[in-house]
């Protein structure tokens, strides 16, 4: 039988290492309860004062706090279950080893014999030895007691530490996921707003365009009818040609009385045979300024006018295509048969016709050159090699070949998206896109359009009042230099042979 002092001190020592742990558990597990929806419904939105996107980030708070919580609270209630195990083996541990030291320190107990634990055996006299041997057994238990005590309060403070930093790191991730997602709905908003503003302003420009262009029809319409309606009635004049071929043109003389017809023939120097075939040609010939020279691409077709540029890197350029500022723009927006035949004064703003660069580099690959100016800034892009196919059908056809960019040029290339596409017209689509026309979109001028650009040479001239800001695709633009929406100031592509 047990002394009631010992039984005393156990007691005072198990009694106080287990007090302990059910204020850890209970302090752990009430910090962290379930997030349920059982009692109350998710917030909806029955007031007009709240907006849709205040609504949408509160909705996604929600859900995401939803998420992470319980996941969260699990992890946490497996940490401390685990700890609650160890615990408990610890104090097994403990408790058996306490029972083997009271029972030694029961049989060595002076003047007890010990046959059965039940059986209480009657004291004896204790010698001092004895006495001493308890004495030392009772200050052995007080100091496990206390060490025990001792671990146990640093593993309680360790624990509510340890669950504390759990609990700032679940703030902290709730906090951030709350502001990731408050800060993805914001730009997804600014970009969609953006999106929304540029295609205001395209439609806004598109119109205003097309409000020119029919603007500027209608009055060389009335101007053609005011000249008529103001000339006096009067007999042609006609001309003759003695050339061949022979033409024919007919002239009003402004001094010729109405009643007096004058037939005038005059006689014109046939046109030589041995004209140039392109501006390289030409520059071999003797031809080194710079200026108008008539070519014949090929003996299959006529003459043509072209501007050569015999300066740049040694000459021998022909000019396909020129934008610049004049006091009265172009038109680029023309059908496909003028872009075959080719518009414009070859000093001006000009295309020089899709049939005369098929002739050109039929059979022979030719390099292109493209200069470009935006505001005080000026970029050249290089290529090996250039050629047009043949029409077909007369609709379609004059596919683009183009490749072998100079990687040294310093406008980028902007024609590699092009290549092998057939060139389209605001009335005749061939380009990569469905269910509508790049020719429309990026203001009616014809190109060799994908879907639809990283060039658009024959865009419209950026207006002298275009806002600085404008995003439009219609304007004359190369895309992989400056970037998108840089509106260029000039640009001119020329080519020669390989």
């Amino acid at each position: 039988m047990y002394s009631p002092a010992l039984l005393a001190l156990t007691f005072v020592v198990f009694g106080t290492a287990t007090e302990v742990v059910p204020e850890v558990f209970g302090t752990a597990t009430e910090v962290v309860p379930e997030v349920s929806y059982e009692n109350s419904s998710p917030p909806t939105v029955d007031q007009e004062s709240h907006d849709d996107s205040t609504y949408v980030i509160g909705e996604v708070i929600a859900s995401e706090f939803d998420r992470h919580v319980p996941a969260l609270s699990d992890n946490l209630r497996g940490e401390l279950n685990l700890l609650r195990n160890d615990i408990t083996r610890q104090f097994d541990s403990l408790r058996l080893h306490m029972d083997n030291k009271l029972d030694r320190m029961q049989r060595d107990a002076p003047g007890e014999t010990y046959t059965v634990p039940e059986r209480r055996p009657e004291p004896s006299i204790r010698t001092p030895g004895a006495t001493i041997r308890h004495n030392l057994a009772m200050a052995e238990l007080r100091r496990l007691g206390a060490d025990l005590t001792r671990a146990m309060n640093e593993e309680v403070n360790k624990l509510r530490e340890e669950f504390r930093s759990s609990l700032d790191q679940l703030r902290e991730q709730v906090q951030n996921s709350s502001e990731n997602v408050a800060s993805r709905l914001q730009n997804e908003f600014v970009a969609h707003s953006e999106e929304s503003t540029t295609m205001l302003k395209k439609v806004f420009y598109l119109t205003r365009n097309q409000m020119a262009y029919i603007q500027n029809q209608l009055g060389n319409i009335t101007s053609l009818l005011l000249n008529e309606w103001q000339q006096p009635s009067r007999e042609p004049i006609v001309e003759y040609t003695e050339s061949v071929p022979l033409q024919e043109t007919t002239t009003y003389l402004p001094d010729t009385p109405p009643d007096t017809t004058t037939t005038t023939t005059t006689t014109t120097t046939p046109e030589p045979e041995n004209l140039p075939r392109d501006c390289t040609e030409a520059l071999l010939e003797g031809r080194k300024q710079s200026g108008i020279t008539t070519i014949r691409p090929s003996s299959e077709m006529g003459s043509k006018r072209v501007w050569c540029d015999q300066e740049v890197e040694g000459g021998g350029w022909t000019v396909l295509l020129w934008r610049k500022p004049q006091p009265v723009q172009l038109d680029f927006r023309q059908p496909w048969h003028i872009y075959a035949e080719g518009f414009g004064q070859p000093e001006q703003e000009h295309w020089i016709g899709l049939e005369t660069l098929y002739r050109l580099t039929k059979g022979n690959p030719y390099n292109l050159r493209v200069d470009m100016t935006w505001e005080n800034e000026s970029a050249s892009s290089l290529y090996d090699y250039f050629s047009v196919g043949p029409s077909k059908y007369g609709r379609n056809g004059y596919e683009l070949n183009v490749g072998g960019y100079n990687k040294s040029s310093t406008g980028g290339d902007a024609m590699e998206y092009h290549n092998g596409m057939e060139f389209s017209t605001y009335d005749e689509d061939n380009d990569g896109a469905s269910g509508g026309s790049c020719s429309e979109w990026s203001g009616g001028g014809g190109w060799w359009y994908n879907f639809c650009f990283y060039s658009n040479p024959t865009g419209v001239y950026p207006p002298a009042d275009l806002p600085p800001s404008t995003q439009a695709d219609h304007l004359l633009e190369w895309r992989k230099w400056q970037g998108y929406y840089t509106y260029l100031s000039s640009l001119r592509m020329m080519i020669r042979p390989h």
